[in-house]
């Protein structure tokens, strides 16, 4: 998969449901979800002008935030209590 083309194809479908609502494209910010991908893959992402994952696995996400700089993370996950740790402290 084309990961810049599958994100301009996104981006076109937010712009066209902006135009719909009367609403300034410029105001939606796009997350995209990281669960399950390789860190290359987001690489390639952040290359195509993507600046905002989210990661709903506490450990990945501080494994991802260490390899990714210039990016910005959202834990979207359930959060247990022993993995708070990983997530409260942001990226090392």
């Amino acid at each position: 998969m084309d990961v810049a083309a599958g994100l301009a194809r996104v981006r076109e479908r937010i712009a066209a449901a902006c135009a719909r609502a009367g609403r300034d494209p410029a105001s939606v910010r796009l997350v995209a979800v990281s669960k399950t991908k390789p860190v290359e893959m987001l690489r390639a992402a952040q290359a195509a002008g993507q600046a905002i994952f989210g990661e709903n696995y506490a450990q990945d996400l501080r494994e991802k935030a260490d390899a990714l700089a210039g990016v910005e993370w959202h834990f979207i996950g359930a959060l247990q209590t022993n993995k708070a740790k990983l997530v409260v402290a942001g990226p090392r």
